[in-house]
């Protein structure tokens, strides 16, 4: 009874450990696969960041825009009040 014991535990022990263990490719591989994706986020960030600089020059744009649109408007409505005095 205790040597059929000792046999099922040793070939559990080594089914177990041919199972469980990764090889030196498979942790290369995984660490092939992180590296491209640290790579990925890093160009989307870079992206991320270009766009957002893109987005803070066009918001700067218009508001110089509408800063002039103001401007002509109050120049014309000064005009426009001068002739109706006249």
């Amino acid at each position: 009874m205790i040597k059929r014991f000792m046999k099922i535990s040793v070939l559990a022990l080594v089914a177990g450990l041919s199972v469980g263990c990764a090889t030196t490719g498979d942790l290369e591989k995984v660490r092939a696969e992180a590296l491209q994706a640290q790579a990925s986020a890093n160009d989307a960030k870079s992206a991320a960041e270009t766009a957002l600089a893109t987005a803070n020059e066009a918001r700067s744009m218009a508001s110089e825009s509408l800063s002039c649109c103001r401007a002509n408007e109050e120049r014309l409505n000064r005009v426009f009040k001068r002739s109706m005095y006249k």
